[in-house]
């Protein structure tokens, strides 16, 4: 089990041993969900290193590699998947601790998944059927970087820039080291203060991303920016239109769809044809930039025809196929009969099941 000092950062990491006193007093028993209260009673014992439990290594890396398996990902890619996922926790830990690695470190952990995912699109499709909210964090920053590439690419720039993309969407969220775990892992609401520290993500990550060897601009920007909204109605600085670097914009996009379509810790996932009816509507409200939003929901919604999906009914169906004027609301296959969600506008689909 990996081995952690007593520090504000163990707060809301799980014990992986029963620990004693010197004097054989129980203190706190094996999978103790640590708070601020209990890091302070260790420094009071004069506790200075505990056993933490490893979120891939405790079943979880296990749990993941079993669904990707069962929805159609080959062992090679889910366990690429896997790898990259355990790089990025001891990646994002180091950071946790002050120590900043260089973007040649990051970008070792996230290249050879996005390149694979490129080759293998049945790995992408299964990412979300995923379940659980186990290691969020790690799975977003992969996530999102993959999806940054894709959009890249729909938007022809040039490999160098794909590149960038791609290592920018891995990195937009490394300020929430930064962030206390009881915040970041609280299941309900946050009170307006903690909102507001959750929101200082965005300038921690760009300060971090400023001090990192071989960083580049463009990757501290995005981090800071990629809550920023069209409309100004975002944060931190409230920036509008052109203001906002179309780097930021890709950024922006990719995070919002793979939020809706994960598990978190205090909702669950929807399925990627409502996250991109989500997208859509903010795109036509002025939030979010409207030719990204297009060319990432039309392309999207391709990727699942052939895919089991459950209807908010609870039916299950097929998706059969992807209409060019509403994408979202595809024509399925429900027990031998063919619906096309455009003439049944109550129906809409719930989550994808393979």
């Amino acid at each position: 089990m990996p081995m952690a000092f007593v520090n504000p950062a163990l707060v809301g990491k799980v014990l992986a041993e029963d620990l004693y006193s010197d004097a054989g007093v129980l203190l706190l028993p094996r999978r103790t969900v640590l708070t601020a209260a209990h890091v302070n009673a260790l420094r009071n014992q004069r506790i200075t290193r505990v056993s933490i439990a490893d979120d891939l290594s405790e079943g979880n890396g296990e749990k993941i590699s079993a669904q990707l398996l069962d929805k159609g990902g080959d062992r090679e890619s889910a366990f690429c998947y896997l790898d990259a996922m355990e790089q990025t926790r001891r990646l994002f830990e180091r950071v946790d601790l002050g120590q900043v690695p260089s973007l040649h470190e990051f970008c070792q952990a996230f290249h050879a998944l996005a390149e694979r995912t490129e080759e293998r699109l049945g790995l992408f499709r299964s990412l979300y059927v995923l379940e659980g909210a186990d290691s969020y964090t790690y799975r977003h920053s992969l996530n999102v970087g993959i999806l940054c590439t894709l959009i890249a690419r729909l938007l022809k720039w040039d490999e160098e820039r794909v590149w960038l993309m791609g290592a920018a969407g891995f990195l937009h969220d490394i300020g929430k080291t930064r962030v206390p775990r009881e915040i970041l892992l609280k299941p309900g609401r946050l009170t307006d203060e903690e909102f507001a520290e959750m929101k200082r993500h965005t300038v921690y990550g760009y300060e971090i991303l400023q001090q990192m060897e071989g960083g580049h601009e463009t990757l501290a920007i995005c981090a800071l920016l990629h809550h920023e909204r069209l409309d100004g109605s975002g944060y931190p600085e409230g920036r509008k239109d052109e203001q906002i670097p179309l780097e930021c914009q890709v950024v922006a996009v990719a995070d919002m769809f793979d939020a809706i379509c994960s598990d978190r810790v205090y909702k669950q996932r929807t399925s990627p044809f409502e996250a991109a009816r989500v997208l859509w509507k903010a795109a036509c409200d002025g939030l979010l930039n409207i030719e990204i939003v297009s060319l990432f929901v039309h392309y999207i919604a391709q990727l699942y025809v052939g895919a089991k999906a459950r209807l908010n009914s609870g039916e299950e169906v097929e998706v059969i196929l992807i209409h060019r004027d509403e994408p979202m609301r595809p024509l399925v296959r429900r027990q031998g009969e063919f619906v096309d969600l455009r003439c049944h506008r109550q129906l809409s689909i719930e989550k994808m099941l393979g």
